[in-house]
């Protein structure tokens, strides 16, 4: 764009079709260029080289934020699906299997690393997840570089956004790859629009390549190969969501596509009223400190600059005190001092000759490179550096002595319960990108397409076929994030803590109630990975047999009760089935058995104590039936069940 024009001329000369579009960019981009240009310098900072050779460069921000990205980032996965009242058992198994199958083809090693890195460094980390390659069957996402990315400032919600943008560039073998494939239209050839790379974008990589030592050319050096394309996503002039292509001038659109992904929600408007949407904006946002109701967010970078370049400048001024404390500056007498030049040279065994001793030379600057308020300021540096992101470094006390134990337990307690919070606000971005996962497939899937997951777990390879026709529901499934660093401090109390009471509830619970305590709450406490407790605490006869018959009473089928049924197991695993009215039919008839087995347990037990008394045979009652009598209505309440359950075959 010419720079002698004001905005309104550019938009004024521009097609009545990109006028909105370039609007919209410029609102954006006032709100958020010089807090851009202030993190392209917080980059340089981060990892600057030319600082002279004669300089320290501090290494504050580099250590801190190494150190909380290590608290928080895992090359694991660490999200598992769990049932909704929609989805049964064996759909959620299928979709925890191709989750770990795509986690692996998707490359969620390097996203998750690059989207938690954007997240520290500039507040806010964005993933998109609008790609799906139906040949490959697997979403395609990538993380935006914040430098090229603006959106709306007017809303702190990304779903509220009126509009986003990011800049793309592409070379002019691409532009005409995709005009020849029919993507890119109004054009004929990749010449017919303006080449290169706007300055303020190229600056951002001039800056920070220069800090490295690196020649980057100018933006002009490949300006007939290289094209900025606009990728913007906003409302058309009907109301609906789109996303369009502009040559960077903003005169033609190449590409223009309605978001038809079909996972939006019902909106409910005033008075009650539901207003339909077919699409959510295909982005998902992660934040390193959640700031309620706010459109920008600080991040690490922001929190630590000051203090990286106070320590940098005290750094330097101490070292050039140390090198004056090593080869002073002198004052001499020059009509005493026979040899001045031996006084700029520092030599073993060297004399400077003098005509009289007394008061001909003497060391200008004595005061020590590094006093002891220095240093305790350095300190003070250092702990307001790390206090803020839950970093805090446990340093000896130099006055009353070494620090406690009780009190390093207490800053160790305080930085895990800081970093456990940093990383329950980034999960939130995490669920929100695995519900966009799943409804990629329930779009752009249909029954019958099948799958081949690999897992690699503690098991091995193993090989599963999946039918992702089976995991359709209307509302995507719970998404549970394990944290890639809970609080240690807090997860040390709890694991004592239950190890002092797991004698009581060996005494207090059931065998099957000590088993699910073990898999699902105490062993989960020591062992991190979903699949051990898998190998630890298989599945048993009752539970997979529960399962099985979730299955006919999802389809509102009632299956058989059996006396030999373990009834906790059964009651345990029929609760995750969907709403029918076999299902709580089903569950009175094991909670009866239930009461009826405790029953003749406690017979037996009394029976046992006395003389010449025998024991009872067991019966089989059915749900509902008064327990004094159990087998009097079995038969007409057997009939009536049935009947109910034909005569409503709503779910409820």
């Amino acid at each position: 764009m010419a720079d002698t024009l004001t905005d309104k001329e550019i938009r004024d000369s521009l097609p009545e079709e990109t006028k909105d579009i370039y609007s919209k960019y410029q609102e954006s981009f006032n709100f958020l260029q010089a807090r851009k240009t202030r993190q392209a310098n917080q980059l340089v900072l981060l990892n600057n080289l030319q600082r002279g050779d004669e300089n320290i460069a501090a290494t504050t921000l580099l250590t801190l934020f190494n150190r909380i990205m290590s608290n928080l980032y895992d090359d694991k996965m660490q999200i598992k699906f769990v049932p909704n009242e929609e989805l049964e058992q064996k759909q959620v198994q299928t979709l925890n299997i191709l989750a770990q199958n795509d986690y692996q083809q998707m490359g969620m090693k390097e996203l998750d690393y690059d989207w938690t890195w954007d997240t520290l460094f500039f507040g806010r980390g964005y993933m998109e997840t609008l790609r799906f390659n139906k040949a490959r069957k697997i979403m395609e996402p990538h993380a935006i570089n914040p430098l090229v990315f603006g959106y709306d400032p007017f809303f702190s919600t990304p779903q509220e956004w009126r509009y986003y943008w990011k800049w793309i560039t592409k070379s002019s073998h691409e532009i005409n790859k995709l005009i020849k494939a029919g993507i890119i239209k109004n054009i004929k050839k990749a010449e017919d629009i303006s080449s290169g790379i706007d300055p303020y974008l190229w600056n951002y990589k001039v800056v920070r390549e220069r800090a490295k030592f690196a020649s980057p050319q100018s933006s002009d050096s490949y300006r007939g190969d290289v094209f900025q394309i606009l990728e913007f996503f906003g409302y058309d002039k009907d109301g609906e969501k789109c996303v369009y292509w502009l040559d960077k001038n903003f005169s033609k659109v190449l590409y223009k596509e309605k978001l038809d992904l079909q996972d939006g929600d019902d909106v409910i408007g005033p008075g009650n009223q539901v207003v339909k949407t077919d699409s959510r904006w295909p982005i998902v946002v992660k934040e390193a400190f959640r700031e309620p109701h706010s459109s920008v967010n600080f991040s690490v970078a922001d929190l630590l600059e000051d203090k990286h370049r106070a320590r940098s400048v005290l750094l330097n001024l101490a070292y050039l005190a140390a090198k004056d404390k090593a080869n002073p500056i002198y004052v001499y007498n020059k009509d005493k001092v026979d040899d001045v030049t031996q006084l700029l040279s520092r030599q073993i065994n060297q004399h400077i000759p003098v005509t009289d001793v007394d008061k001909a030379i003497a060391p200008l600057n004595t005061d020590p490179a590094m006093d002891p308020s220095l240093q305790a300021f350095m300190q003070i540096l250092s702990q307001e550096a790390s206090d803020p992101i839950g970093t805090n470094l446990v340093m000896p006390q130099q006055e009353k002595g070494k620090q406690t134990a009780t009190e390093a337990a207490i800053t160790q307690q305080l930085s895990d319960l800081a970093q456990s919070l940093q990383s329950k606000v980034m999960q939130f971005g995490t669920q929100d990108f695995w519900a966009a996962w799943y409804h990629r497939y329930k779009r752009f899937t249909k029954a019958g397409d099948e799958k081949i997951a690999t897992v690699v777990g503690v098991k091995g390879i193993t090989f599963e076929k999946i039918d992702l026709g089976t995991i359709r529901t209307k509302y995507p499934p719970g998404v549970l994030v394990f944290s890639a660093k809970e609080a240690e401090y807090k997860e040390l109390v709890e694991r004592r803590d239950l190890m002092e009471m797991y004698p009581a509830f060996m005494q207090s619970l059931s065998p099957d109630g000590m088993k699910n305590f073990n898999k699902y709450v105490f062993f989960p406490k020591f062992l991190k990975d979903p699949q051990m407790m898998e190998i630890l605490f298989p599945d048993s006869m009752d539970e997979t047999k529960a399962q099985e018959e979730n299955e006919q009473l999802n389809a509102n089928g009632l299956p058989e009760v059996s006396m030999t049924d373990n009834h906790e197991s059964h009651l345990l695993v029929h609760r995750m089935s969907k709403n029918t009215w076999a299902k709580w039919i089903h569950i009175a008839w094991h909670e009866e058995l239930l009461h009826h087995t405790k029953q003749q347990e406690i017979i037996n037990a009394q029976g046992q104590m006395g003389q010449g008394m025998t024991t009872p045979e067991p019966q089989q009652p059915k749900p509902g039936v008064a327990r004094e009598k159990p087998l009097e209505a079995a038969a007409s309440l057997r009939n009536e069940t049935i009947k109910s359950i034909q005569q409503n075959p709503i779910n409820k």
